[in-house]
């Protein structure tokens, strides 16, 4: 039995709410592409969005620089074995 897969929209595949959203991720993150972290979700742009809020609340806001807390982050992924 074949496991369940995650429909992904692609950049180029994308259309109204969701390349709304992709066009936003690109701009705000200031990266030219959207992480596959947000692609995850782009089947349902109501998911998309608020991932989108929540990271930006996550790492943008607060005392703690951007980039400290992407490293502390990573550091938590490679000690949980996270792939990604």
């Amino acid at each position: 039995m074949e496991a369940p897969r995650i429909r992904i929209v692609q950049e180029s595949e994308a259309t109204g709410e969701t390349k709304e959203l992709y066009d936003e991720i690109r701009a705000y993150f200031g990266v030219g592409i959207v992480p596959d972290i947000f692609k995850l979700l782009s089947a349902r742009p109501d998911f998309l969005r608020l991932l989108s809020e929540t990271y930006k609340a996550l790492f943008f806001a607060g005392v703690l620089q951007r980039q400290l807390k992407e490293m502390i982050a990573t550091v938590v992924s490679r000690t949980n074995s996270c792939s990604y």
